[in-house]
C-alpha cells in the first residue's frame, strides 16, 4: 500500500465520519447532552434506504434522500415523545435515556430484519486504478457527498436566518428566547438536520460495506472520538476531528512499528510489526487521549467562561 493510498483511504473514512460527528456535535451544542442514540438513528436511516432501494427497487441515491428525510422526521417524533419532557433534566440523565432509546432502536431493527448483514442493490463497479492509488466510483461519490454536505452546512450556518438563530440559541438560549427566537422550533430543526446528516452517513457506510443492526454500536466509538477530538459542540471541529481520526487510523495500520522500535538499526529488533486491523478502535482512543492531554477542550473546543 502506497502513502497516497493511505491518504485516500483516510479521506474516505473522514467523509463518512464527519457526517455523523457533525450531527452529534450540533445536538450537543444546542441541547447540552451526549446523544448515544445518534449512531443508532444512522442505522435506522440505513435500513429505511434498504427498504426503498432493495424492497421497492428505487435507485440508491433516491432511497438515501428519502431515508434522510424520513429519519429526520422520526427523530423529531422521538424528541417530542422523550427528550422534550426532559429539557430541564441534567445532562447525565438525558444521556442515559438516549442510551436506552438507542438500545430499543437496535433491537427493534434486529427483530424486523434479523441479525444478518444486508447489502444494497448497488452494481459492482470497476475501480479506478493508478500507479499511486486505487479507488472505486462509489468511494469518489462518498468524498464528493461528504464535501458537499459540509459546504451546505457552512452556508446554512452563516448565510441563512435559521443558521443565525441556531448560533444564537447555542450561545445563550435564554437570551435568544428573550430576543424573539422560538428556541423549541430551532431545536426541531436541529434534530432534523443532525439526524438527516447521520442517516446519510449511515447509508454511505452501508454502501461501502454492508448494513446490520449492530452497525450503529460499531461506529459509536469513532464518531464520539471525532466529535470530542475536534471539540464537542463545534461543528468545524467535528469535521477536523473526523479527518484527524481518519488519518490516525489508517496511518496507524500502515506504519511498520518494527522499524520504529529498532531506532533505525540502533537496537537489535529486526521483526516487522504492524497493528492488526482488529485494534483499529484502540487507535481512536489513543489519539483521543493524546489530543486531550495536550488540548483538553479538543482541537477547536470552546473555552468555558469564568
Amino acid at each position: 500500500m502506497t502513502l497516497i493510498q493511505v491518504i485516500v483511504n483516510s479521506i474516505i473514512r473522514a467523509s463518512e465520519l464527519a457526517l455523523l460527528a457533525l450531527g452529534l456535535t450540533i445536538v450537543y451544542d444546542i441541547l447540552k447532552f451526549a446523544n448515544f442514540a445518534h449512531t443508532e438513528l444512522a442505522m435506522v436511516g440505513a435500513y429505511i434506504a434498504f427498504i426503498f432501494n432493495v424492497g421497492l427497487g428505487l435507485p440508491i441515491a433516491v432511497a438515501a434522500i428519502i431515508a434522510a428525510i424520513a429519519t429526520g422526521l422520526f427523530s423529531i417524533l422521538i424528541d417530542r415523545a422523550v427528550f422534550k419532557k426532559m429539557r430541564e433534566s441534567t445532562g447525565i440523565i438525558v444521556m442515559v435515556t438516549s442510551m436506552g432509546v438507542g438500545i430499543a432502536l437496535r433491537n427493534t431493527v434486529r427483530a424486523i430484519w434479523g441479525p444478518d448483514a444486508q447489502n444494497y442493490a448497488v452494481p459492482l463497479q470497476k475501480p479506478i486504478v493508478t500507479a499511486w492509488f486505487r479507488i472505486t466510483p462509489l468511494q469518489v461519490w462518498i468524498i464528493v457527498i461528504g464535501v458537499l454536505a459540509m459546504v451546505a452546512f457552512y452556508l446554512l450556518l452563516h448565510y441563512t436566518t435559521l443558521g443565525k438563530a441556531m448560533r444564537a440559541t447555542s450561545d445563550d438560549p435564554a437570551l435568544a428566547q428573550a430576543s424573539g427566537i422560538a428556541t423549541e422550533k430551532i431545536i426541531t430543526y436541529v434534530w432534523f438536520i443532525a439526524i438527516s446528516f447521520a442517516s446519510l452517513g449511515g447509508v454511505l457506510i452501508g454502501m461501502e460495506t454492508y448494513i446490520q443492526p449492530v452497525m450503529g454500536f460499531a461506529i459509536i466509538i469513532p464518531v464520539f472520538c471525532a466529535a470530542i477530538m475536534g471539540g464537542i459542540g463545534n461543528p468545524y471541529g467535528a469535521m477536523l476531528g473526523a479527518l484527524a481520526l481518519g488519518l490516525a487510523e489508517n496511518f496507524g495500520l500502515y506504519i511498520n512499528f518494527g522499524k520504529v522500535l529498532n531506532l533505525g538499526g540502533l537496537l537489535p529488533f529486526s521483526k516487522d510489526f504492524y497493528i492488526p486491523t482488529g485494534y483499529k478502535p484502540a487507535i481512536s482512543f489513543i489519539i483521543l487521549i493524546v489530543v486531550l492531554l495536550v488540548r483538553p477542550r479538543g482541537i477547536l473546543g470552546k473555552k468555558k467562561e469564568g
